[in-house]
């Protein structure tokens, strides 16, 4: 598989190359950013990088199956033939920028971005694109509108919801957070939606009071900002990202045997028309197989309009 990062230079560009390649050295990964010289160095770092990951010395037939690490300039990307996209291109944050309304100035600032890098993947053959530039609803919208391609090639990742919530689950429940599934939909923002009705501990299904839901809400959303005033806004939360991503690619490779919540364009499903956000889907090589629909409590459904309705109102800026 060869995977394309736009953005390639950036600290989230390459956490994620980093840890695609050392969870799987049979991948290609080319970074693609207007800076080249940095592309270049972290490029080699971590192609040098491979000898520990792959616990080198191997055997030739081995060494064979392994990919490659490079990096292009931006004008060299319509000579690549990527099987995935990954979008990672965004505008640098001010230092201040650690609290909700950091995102309403990420979707200014990053719209000339998105509309600059569609113009360069407009040269390729339609292939999935997984954005992790914010605000992600609203970019993953914007690059699907400029490019025209199917919507089920846009894929807006939105995995870090997930585990944050099996984390403050598990410290409200006193149990391992590996054990906690609780899916979350909506928006990649305030308006997330744990889907609470599906929450499993141990497989078994489990049931939270308010104060607790509220609780695991009020934690998805804050811990972002709280993590990026103690580590800088330049460092963005590129651990769980980056091992998301590996978890979705890795699923994509395997033609829909998981189903994860992540943010595509919506044409119906749940009722909701147009616009973007978070749904369950099942996920192949070419991007999202199906939306799947769950049944939510009225709670849930709720909380998912709200949500959609609130990108629908920056989405028609």
């Amino acid at each position: 598989m060869h995977v394309v990062i736009i953005g390639g230079a950036s600290t989230i560009g390459v956490t994620v190359t980093y840890t695609l390649i050392s969870a799987n050295p049979t991948l290609d990964v080319t970074l693609v950013d207007p800076d080249e010289a940095t592309a270049w160095g972290h490029s080699l770092d971590i192609t040098h990088s491979r000898f520990h990951s792959a616990g080198a010395p191997v055997d030739a037939e081995t060494a064979d199956s392994f990919g490659t690490v490079r990096s292009v300039g931006v004008d060299e990307l319509a000579n690549l033939d990527p099987d995935i996209v990954v979008f990672t291109a965004a505008a640098p944050q001010p230092a201040d920028a650690t609290d909700a309304d950091a995102r309403a100035a990420e979707l200014e600032a990053n719209r000339a971005i998105v509309d600059d890098v569609a113009g360069g993947l407009r040269t390729l053959d339609p292939v999935p694109v997984l954005v992790l530039s914010n605000p992600i609803d609203r970019i993953t919208y914007r690059l699907w509108k400029r490019l025209g391609w199917s919507r089920d090639r846009f894929i807006g990742y939105s995995l870090s919801e997930t585990s944050r919530t099996a984390y403050r689950i598990g410290e409200l429940q006193d149990v391992h957070p590996a054990t906690v599934s609780c899916p979350v939909m909506g928006e990649h923002g305030e308006g997330i939606v744990p889907i609470f009705s599906r929450l499993r501990i141990n497989g078994e299904p489990m049931s939270l009071p308010e104060p607790q839901r509220a609780d695991v809400r009020g934690y998805v959303r804050a811990i972002p900002f709280e993590i990026a005033k103690e580590r800088g806004v330049s460092e963005t939360s590129r651990w769980v990202t980056s091992a998301g991503v590996a978890r979705l690619i890795r699923a994509m490779s395997t033609d829909g045997t998981a189903t994860l919540c992540l943010s595509t364009p919506v044409d119906g499903e749940y009722g909701l028309v147009d616009g973007c956000l978070s749904v369950p889907v099942s996920l192949t090589t070419t991007g999202v197989d199906e939306i799947i629909e769950w049944d939510l409590s009225d709670d849930e459904n709720r909380r998912l309009r709200s949500a959609h309705s609130a990108i629908r109102a920056d989405i028609e800026l």
